[in-house]
């Protein structure tokens, strides 16, 4: 087992949990639950090696998830998830 896999093994515990290596470096993710629905969500290279995006990634999973369970969080879990910063620009 790839230590990816195994982070998201240990993140959604209740799910059977498999990855699929892309050619981009990034990975095809798939959630199965015990009732047999099937999950799948595509992780870029960038995705999975950039914190702040792996932390939102994860977030739109779950999310993603209890949308599909009918058990939406409530307003203030969605608004609590990290965004990137905007870019800045400056003129000289």
């Amino acid at each position: 087992m790839s230590l990816i896999q195994e982070k998201f093994s240990s993140l959604f515990s209740n799910f059977e949990v498999t990855t699929q290596a892309r050619p981009d470096g990034g990975i095809l993710l798939t959630l199965r639950s015990t009732e047999g629905r099937v999950f799948k969500r595509s992780l870029s290279y960038q995705q999975l090696h950039a914190g702040d995006q792996l932390t939102w990634a994860i977030s739109a999973i779950r999310r993603d998830l209890a949308e599909q369970a009918s058990e939406l969080p409530q307003i203030s879990m969605l608004q609590s998830q990290q965004r990137f910063a905007l870019p800045t620009y400056h003129t000289a």
